[in-house]
């Protein structure tokens, strides 16, 4: 497995919209290239994993959860 390059935490909101969490996924998603891995870490009773995997399926990006502890999911989404 190739090493992450970031991590997007969305479990925290920022107060106002201009940085909410699925926008910065989005925004990290468009610039990464082949070969690049990111580490999604999302509690599912505020951001569904389906959001996350719809998000990666429309981006080609390969989807692997790493981790489980009740409802937070740690996620790693890989362009190949």
């Amino acid at each position: 497995m190739n090493s992450v390059e970031n991590l997007i935490d969305l479990r925290k909101q920022p107060k106002g919209c201009k940085e909410h969490p699925l926008i910065r996924l989005k925004n990290t998603i468009r610039r990464m290239k082949k070969g690049e891995s990111i580490k999604v870490i999302t509690d599912t009773t505020t951001i569904p994993l389906r959001t996350i995997e719809i998000i990666a399926r429309k981006n080609e990006l390969k989807v692997e959860i790493i981790g489980k502890n009740n409802n937070v999911y740690e996620i790693v989404l890989r362009k190949e």
